[in-house]
């Protein structure tokens, strides 16, 4: 399983935020990928109890949230609670098909 924890040690800077403490996580499969934003000035959510969640078709590089996230405005998530994100990306990908990049 996925934790929360895991994609909070699996971020790096974001580099809309250098200054001002952004991160961003970027996990998927060979269908899927997640871009996980938040902290920082411009993006959605504190990437800690909140977050900014985009996902996006690996092979045509669209936006594909609405897919997983029906009620997803703008093809991103904003302010995910870490519950729903844990359990989002939990349904969307198996720990054994992981790819963090």
């Amino acid at each position: 399983m996925i934790t929360i924890q895991n994609i909070k040690d699996w971020s790096k800077p974001h580099p809309i935020g250098l200054d001002n403490g952004a991160r961003q996580t970027r996990i998927g499969n060979s269908r899927v990928e997640f871009s996980i934003v938040g902290g920082g000035t411009g993006l959605y959510g504190d990437f800690d109890k909140t977050f900014e969640v985009a996902i996006f078709d690996k092979k045509t590089g669209n936006f594909i949230t609405v897919y997983y996230y029906g009620s997803a405005a703008d093809d991103i998530i904003s302010y995910m609670s870490d519950k729903d994100l844990e359990e989002l990306v939990n349904s969307v990908i198996r720990e054994d098909d992981l790819v963090i990049g």
